[in-house]
């Protein structure tokens, strides 16, 4: 399979509710042969297609006189990659990008929507100037909406807590490539090794504020890194929330939310091996996944158990929690980039109350003297600040242990007025994530 087929099996694959892009990009790179360029190349027009898909769908309806809605799937996805390419990749010669979309349709459909991905593409090649980025009777919020290409909802909810300007900032920060960082497995190297060769083979690098956390100019270049298990893939705002955790060598750990494990053999990491880390999910796919994970960065100590985290009991209770509760995800949009289609204002609400459930069972799992840490990758209130506090007033044996008095002073900036950890990504160009650690009085 080339790039370009890979890109419309994984955008109909997500359109479709069949699977999420990271998952369909991971399986069809591991039934194809493509070289690492190319792999680069599917992924830029895959995420990239999918955080500009509503000013993409804008242009084609401009020069498509049918019901865009009722195309073909596989048509509809060239005729997006296509306009991705004629609009935002510049490196690509306008000719190549409508030959060979319309060779892509020709090969996977027919000859008759060949000629039509042909006759759209190359109207749309040859008037880039004409086209105009306005919602016809829409409103402002409309407008701005397109031009970002955020449903109206999401803008209009950023609106009553942020400023205009932040709201944009935000919206464009998730239209950003994000940062790609890697953790440096302490089981089995150091991060000045792993430097060391990266600077000997001659990939940059840079050093992240996160200690043992660096962020390659290219992801590919750490592919033997990863397959050794000398390093994994790992978001720093996640990594922070570990850091609040803070395990300690020989203590028995609770990761509630352990999908895909990166928490979980982070911590085994921090506690070289020793101790006990029990890791939760509802999927066996998943936990199958954190355990070849494990496998490979040589952890020792996780256990796992399939089941519904708000129900799960213990005899013996735990030294900490962490409960990364799922969420919204709106403070990953631009690594997730689908989310944004996917999610509906009713969201927020039926995840604050899973996220509460969560939190009532993780209390009861704690030992006397426990830490309990609560993390998001939401921007949203209600799944963070505000829960916490409806926890408090309800729970007035927990109190907030603030962020400064457990993390490196490098990392205080991102500690808010309440003792949490705050991360927006229009602001700290890092995923947003919200941390918070709990410890009873």
């Amino acid at each position: 399979m080339t790039a370009r087929e890979i890109a419309i099996k994984v955008l109909k694959d997500v359109e479709t509710g069949k699977s999420k892009s990271d998952t369909a990009i991971n399986h069809y790179f591991n039934e194809s042969s493509l070289e690492a360029l190319d792999k680069a190349f599917a992924m830029q027009v895959i995420y990239g297609t999918l955080r500009e898909r509503m000013k993409i769908d804008h242009v084609i309806e401009q020069f498509y006189n049918h019901d865009f809605k009722k195309m073909d799937p596989d048509v509809r996805n060239i005729l997006r990659i296509g306009v991705y390419q004629l609009f935002y990749l510049t490196r690509v010669p306008k000719w190549a990008a409508v030959n060979e979309s319309v060779e892509l349709a020709k090969k996977t459909k027919n000859q008759f929507l060949g000629n039509l991905v042909n006759g759209v593409l190359r109207n749309i090649a040859n008037n880039l100037e004409s086209v105009t980025f306005k919602v016809k009777g829409g409103t402002f919020a409309d407008q701005v909406a397109l031009q970002y290409s955020h449903p109206k909802w999401l803008l209009e909810r950023w609106l009553q807590r942020f400023s205009f300007q932040e709201a944009q900032d935000i919206m464009a920060a998730n239209n950003q490539v994000p940062r790609v960082a890697f953790r440096v497995n302490r089981l089995k190297t150091t991060p000045a090794a792993v430097e060391a060769l990266l600077t000997e083979k001659q990939l940059s690098f840079q050093k992240s504020l996160v200690d043992g956390f660096i962020v390659p100019e290219r992801f590919f270049d750490m592919e033997s890194f990863l397959k050794d298990g000398l390093v994994s893939v790992q978001s720093e705002s996640q990594g922070i929330a570990c850091l609040l955790v803070d395990p300690k060598r020989g203590e028995r750990i609770l990761d509630m939310c352990a999908a895909p494990g990166g928490k979980s053999t982070f911590m085994a990491e921090r506690m070289q091996n020793e101790g006990k880390i029990v890791a939760l999910d509802l999927y066996q796919s998943k936990i199958s996944d954190i355990h070849r994970g494990a496998n490979t960065l040589g952890v020792k100590i996780l256990e796992s158990a399939k089941i519904d985290a708000r129900q799960y009991q213990s005899d013996e209770k735990f030294d900490r929690v962490l409960l990364d509760a799922p969420c919204t995800g709106t403070g990953v949009l631009s690594r997730r980039a689908e989310l944004r289609w996917r999610l509906s204002p009713n969201d927020v609400t039926a995840m604050a109350k899973l996220q509460r459930e969560l939190l009532e069972n993780a209390v009861t799992l704690t030992k006397d003297h426990a830490t309990l840490v609560y993390s998001t990758c939401s921007i949203e209130p209600e799944e963070n600040w505000q829960l916490i506090e409806a926890f408090l007033a309800d729970h007035p044996d927990w109190k907030v242990e603030n962020a400064k008095d457990i993390l490196p002073e490098s990392l205080h900036q991102f500690v808010n007025e309440h003792g949490a950890v705050e991360i927006l990504p229009h602001k700290h160009q890092l995923d947003g994530a919200f941390s918070v650690r709990l410890v009873k009085k």
